[in-house]
């Protein structure tokens, strides 16, 4: 059972970290570049709390840190104030 406040986790918006080049601007719901976007995703899992603890990136709304129990809400949210941009939940690593 998951907790009333969700463990927390980030959204990335993929369009502002690849300068543009992955975007949703003909579907909301899709991306351009599935195996581009799905490499970042990947480079972002593997160095999750860099990513997560960038001022910077938090900053310029490029991560924004959600929780397990919102991020859907949050990202449907996201992406329609942010037309075009691709965000995609990231998850901390699992401990093994």
């Amino acid at each position: 059972e998951s907790s009333v406040e969700g463990e927390p986790m980030i959204i990335v918006n993929l369009t502002l970290l690849s300068n543009g080049t992955i975007h949703s601007k003909f579907d909301r719901n899709s991306v351009n570049d599935p195996d581009g976007a799905r490499e970042l995703r990947l480079k972002i899992e593997a160095n999750y709390k860099d990513y997560a603890r960038n001022p910077e990136l938090a900053m310029n709304k490029t991560v924004i840190p959600a929780a397990t129990n919102v991020w859907r809400d949050a990202l449907v949210v996201l992406r329609n104030e942010n037309e075009g941009h691709y965000f995609s939940p990231i998850f901390p690593p699992k401990l093994k």
